[in-house]
């Protein structure tokens, strides 16, 4: 993730996920790690889920992907 917004965002998903940075959901689920980058600083923020990049991220977008695979 790119540094502009990354706080509020690493903040909105371990609200979501009951977990800090560095942690794993009880069911094993979601894990949260930190990384200078992955690859799409062009599009920052940034995440990867599975390998899936989610590119240009606010608090409220995360959410919506967040919740997405919450309820698969």
């Amino acid at each position: 993730m790119f540094n502009e917004g990354k706080s509020d965002i690493i903040q909105t998903i371990e609200e979501m996920l009951r977990i800090k940075v560095g942690e794993t959901t009880a069911d094993k689920q979601f894990s949260l790690l930190e990384t200078n980058c992955i690859g799409w600083c062009h599009k920052a923020p940034a995440i990867l889920i599975n390998e899936m990049p989610y590119t240009e991220l606010t608090p409220e977008k995360v959410s919506e992907i967040i919740k997405d695979y919450m309820q698969k």
